[in-house]
């Protein structure tokens, strides 16, 4: 595995919005039992929060560092290929390119996973500030989400067209392809079924699907700078009156 070098690590985030991937917030001391245990659970959220998004700022450098280094993906297959064979994937690949499209591919999953998490942690820093006391478990984020439209309709709007907006949808696709079906960065079998009143007709075999690189790295910067922006308006309501 190649680690980038700190100027390597360093160009890396000049070139890209990730450091503003974080939430500084301005909490204030306070002397009233009740509020000091509210914001001590704010505190604990947010340095949760921002844990997560370090991870997700450090595996975004160490694919870029792979993807820099070169995966040749864009012209992903010819037919016909080399020696006669009808199709060749992956043509201009040497075995470098190989290894460095691995750990591409393994960084931007944990890139993903971690995000999501992070988002999904967003909602509980807004249950804690807001004191919903919402249940953490399955609909949370959408039932935080509806008493926010209640509380504070105009960040309820932001957060809902940062999560509806394209970057979040397509991202939303591509990672959950990659943990529960067929995972885009690899290329499929090539099969199509077809199907007549539920009963298999005809079997076709033809040129396997697969999303190139480029597509994860402009995904994944579309959804940085959706965030980012988001969270500047989350900051400016963390560190204003409660409702």
């Amino acid at each position: 595995m190649k680690y980038p070098t700190k100027d390597e690590w360093i160009k890396i985030q000049e070139n890209s919005n990730i450091d503003k991937l974080k939430l500084t917030v301005a909490i204030p001391q306070s002397t009233d039992i009740f509020t000091f245990a509210i914001n001590q659970e704010l505190r604990s959220w947010i340095r949760l929060f921002n844990n997560r998004l370090g991870e997700t700022r450090m595996s975004y450098v160490l694919f870029m560092s792979n993807f820099n280094e070169g995966i040749p993906d864009e012209q992903w297959y010819i037919s016909p290929g080399f020696n006669g064979e009808s199709i060749q994937y992956f043509p201009h690949f040497e075995e470098k390119n190989f290894h460095f499209k691995s750990m591409f591919d393994y960084y931007v999953d944990i890139f993903y996973y971690k995000f999501f998490s992070a988002w999904d942690t967003m909602f509980h820093i807004l249950n804690t500030h807001q004191q919903f006391d919402v249940n953490s478990g399955i609909g949370f984020n959408n039932k935080v989400l509806n008493k926010l439209k209640v509380t504070n309709q105009e960040l309820h709007n932001i957060i809902k067209e940062t999560d509806n907006s394209a970057s979040f949808i397509k991202s939303r696709d591509l990672r959950n392809n990659i943990t529960h079906n067929f995972a885009p960065n690899e290329v499929s079998s090539g099969l199509t079924k077809l199907k007549r009143n539920g009963e298999l007709k005809r079997i076709d075999v033809g040129i396997g699907s697969y999303t190139p690189s480029s597509i994860f790295v402009e995904n994944i910067n579309g959804v940085i700078e959706e965030f980012s922006n988001l969270l500047k308006v989350i900051e400016k309501n963390l560190e204003g009156p409660r409702s």
